[in-house]
């Protein structure tokens, strides 16, 4: 598979050190975390003429799988969004848009596409469950399951990373197929022990700005 290229990618490619031993690590507890996008600005809509249908679609893949469930290693989310011009700011809330609420171990692994919907497209949990068959999807998933023991070893951990990267890709690789243009593509990675999971706001100042998108995201410990 050709490794997408996100446009802005904050993950980081050696993330564990490879000196901790499986006895020396103490084993993290999952933690309650919800991940809300704000501000989001769709500032070119790749439409030359009245308003168009808009879709963000995001993926958390959040290391706490359960023993035996491929679909427990990440959450899929699809918002659409009509009538949306050059410059609009997505009607989100006053809250933001909650693109993940429950519990995380290990690292997180965030993706988010934002581009022009079709008509009758189907939503991102329906493209994946699409690729449930194939090797790239299972040999992933299963790599993430093997987090489910009690205490994965540091290589474990250092993997399934490297598994929701696969995740990443697929997921853009079936957007294209059933979207039109890409306004935006985003992705980050926080690991629990060293960034505490990216608790807090990102960027902590102004917005994030990927080719005709821009937002900023919070990470809140519930």
């Amino acid at each position: 598979m050709i490794e997408q290229e996100w446009l802005i990618d904050e993950s980081v490619a050696e993330p564990v050190s490879r000196g901790t031993s499986r006895e020396s690590a103490s084993i993290p507890e999952p933690i309650n975390l919800a991940i809300r996008l704000q501000d989001i600005f769709i500032w070119d809509t790749k439409k030359w003429f009245g308003d168009a249908e808009m879709r963000l679609d995001a993926l958390v893949v959040h290391g706490n799988a359960t023993e035996g469930q491929q679909a427990s290693t990440y959450t899929p989310q699809t918002f659409r969004f009509p009538g949306v011009k050059s410059g609009d700011r997505l009607p989100t809330g006053e809250n933001g848009l909650l693109i993940f609420y429950g519990q995380a171990l290990h690292f997180l692994d965030i993706f988010i596409t934002v581009s022009r919907d079709r008509k009758d497209s189907d939503d991102l949990a329906t493209l994946l469950n699409e690729q449930l068959q194939s090797k790239e999807f299972q040999g992933a998933t299963a790599t993430l399951l093997g987090l489910a023991i009690a205490a994965p070893q540091v290589a474990t951990v250092t993997g399934a990373m490297g598994a929701a990267t696969v995740l990443g890709n697929l997921t853009y690789q079936a957007l294209r197929k059933v979207t039109s243009d890409t306004v935006g593509l985003y992705r980050t990675s926080w690991l629990q022990n060293r960034d505490n999971f990216g608790i807090g706001r990102h960027p902590k100042r102004d917005v994030h700005l990927v080719k005709d998108l821009s937002f900023w995201y919070e990470i809140i410990k519930e």
